[in-house]
């Protein structure tokens, strides 16, 4: 059964995938004594006047004992410093730390990131590189005004197994949803990015046969209930919208635009559908930047 967003659907953006510019680092040994390291990020176009931007970073040797420690205590400094969270989140595979833009745009090519052993502690890191394949992204939101309606159906199979005269277990698998977006209209430049069309020299939005439609995430509002909620759906995809059009009769029943969508798991290791937040106590800010770019779990 679909569950449909029956009242106040407002404030649709929606965010591209591309390629964000990614820059890392490993971690090559461990402390042998307990002090501090400096990690220096600069980024003179991400970050501005505010870049380089020093962090500070305790190490011991008797916790940090091999280099994925070391690398998960530089990630969690890096993105509790609210100037370069701002801009990039860090992550780490083992002992390799990766700084990627939170937001698909050009590459800065000031980007990097130095190491000092300010504290003697005895712990290395080698010398940044360009992830040439960079990291997938979304770009900065793209509001499209006159939400109509929003609805969704979601998608998998459940497999029983049947043993010792029972039901042994039950695996559902999430394969994310699929929907309906109805709108009073969607702009001719969102439809050529969404659906891989072209605007030609004269403005006009042109359809082929070889267009490739393009990921996408969707941000919207629920400003009917009380808790004022905000979901983004993390991997959509449109098919062309249908178009139904008629001559003027005795009232006015305007046409809207309906986009079947997909919206599918993420395809990283943690196969993200959806999030929905509702503003807390703790979370304001966070909140309040919500449409301003897409918002990526914070799970440890």
């Amino acid at each position: 059964m679909s569950n449909k967003v029956k009242f106040g659907l407002e404030q649709v953006h929606v965010a591209f995938l591309g390629v964000s510019q990614t820059k890392s680092i490993e971690v090559t040994k461990t402390p042998s004594a307990d002090g501090e390291i400096t990690v220096t990020v600069t980024a003179d176009t991400l970050l501005g006047v505010d870049s380089p931007v020093t962090v500070i970073v305790p190490l011991a040797s008797e916790t940090h004992d091999n280099v994925a420690k070391v690398a998960s205590v530089l990630v969690n400094a890096l993105n509790n410093n609210s100037t370069l969270n701002a801009v990039f989140r860090a992550s780490h595979n083992a002992g390799v730390i990766k700084l990627v833009t939170k937001v698909a745009q050009d590459n800065d090519s000031t980007l990097d990131i130095t190491f000092t052993d300010t504290g003697s502690t005895g712990a290395t890191l080698g010398v940044a590189q360009d992830v040439a394949e960079g990291t997938t992204s979304w770009g900065i939101p793209k509001p499209i005004p006159g939400a109509v309606g929003f609805s969704t159906s979601p998608e998998g199979d459940t497999s029983e197994f049947y043993a010792d005269n029972t039901k042994y277990f039950t695996y559902t698998t999430n394969n994310g949803y699929t929907g309906d977006l109805e709108m009073a209209n969607i702009p001719d430049e969102i439809l050529a990015e969404m659906l891989g069309m072209t605007i030609d020299s004269n403005g006009m939005l042109v359809e082929s046969a070889n267009d490739e439609p393009k990921y996408f995430a969707l941000l919207f509002q629920v400003q009917g209930d009380q808790k004022n909620r905000r979901m983004v759906y993390y991997r959509c995809k449109a098919s062309r919208p249908s178009e139904e059009n008629s001559t003027n009769e005795a009232s006015v029943n305007p046409s809207t635009d309906t986009l079947n969508l997909e919206m599918l798991p993420t395809e990283d290791k943690n196969k993200y559908v959806k999030g929905k937040l509702q503003l807390s106590e703790s979370n304001q800010a966070v909140y309040n930047s919500f449409f301003d770019s897409v918002l990526l779990p914070n799970i440890a």
